[in-house]
């Protein structure tokens, strides 16, 4: 019985039923692309994709029914898809464009991050904590997603016990490639510049902190205008800890 009604919705407004399928397709990926995808999903403003789909399904039916006729459908139909069509494509750039530049500090989607940018296979974050620990006090968390020709940034602080302090430096003195302060001469040949830790509110790294290089490669030799940066910070006078990783 469903078949035998499709079949006959196509038979009488062709035209504007296969533009309803096609759109509906469309639909459902663009609003995949932007709920399951996304690092902050568009549960309602993706919804705004569903209006082509709408209108040629609007069409069909009073097509079908004889309000319309077959000519005058095809007329509408196309006209729908030059303007819907445009208008919807306009506004998934435009969304597009403020996914891949806003950058997100909401500690709670810290999990998500991780999951949609490939950890633990992903080099940038693979020494990120798969979780922030539960007993940890003022989080600062920030993402930047690359976008053009700009970098991708993660970066994660915040304030634990003192024996999480000590665990994570015997850790990460076992796996660093060079240990060091702000101060030392070889700061900048590895790639730490002033402003590498200015998302979690340090332009310049205080002396308390020592610096633990995990990874550091420009993309052309003694050319920092590009590269690779993974290093991470522990202070024990201030029972704080920084992660930090990025590429531009």
């Amino acid at each position: 019985m469903l078949i035998s009604k499709i079949s006959f919705t196509f038979k009488k407004a062709p035209f504007p039923a296969i533009m309803t399928v096609i759109y509906f397709v469309l639909f459902a990926g663009v609003y995949w692309l932007m709920t399951v995808t996304a690092i902050e999903p568009h549960y309602f403003k993706g919804l705004i994709f569903a209006v082509p789909f709408v209108c040629f399904g609007i069409t069909t039916f009073f097509t079908v029914i004889g309000k319309l006729k077959i000519v005058t459908s095809s007329v509408i139909t196309g006209c729908l898809i030059f303007i819907l069509g445009f208008a919807m494509f306009c506004m998934f750039i435009y969304m597009a464009i403020i996914e891949s530049t806003t950058v997100t500090t909401d500690i709670g989607k810290y999990e998500r991050v991780l999951k949609l940018t490939g950890y633990p296979n992903n080099q940038l974050i693979k020494y990120f904590p798969d979780k922030i620990p539960v007993s940890t006090k003022n989080v600062v968390f920030s993402y930047c997603p690359a976008f053009l020709q700009g970098g991708e940034n993660f970066n994660l602080k915040f304030e634990t016990d003192s024996d999480s302090i000590n665990n994570y430096s015997d850790e990460f003195s076992k796996k660093a490639k060079w240990i060091g302060k702000w101060s030392d001469n070889k700061t900048e040949n590895n790639g730490i510049m002033i402003g590498t830790f200015g998302m979690i509110d340090y332009g310049v790294l205080p002396e308390d902190f020592t610096m633990y290089l995990f990874d550091s490669k420009p993309y052309h030799p003694n050319d920092w205008n590009h590269g690779f940066l993974s290093v991470f910070a522990v202070s024990k006078q201030r029972n704080e800890i920084i992660f930090h990783s990025e590429q531009w």
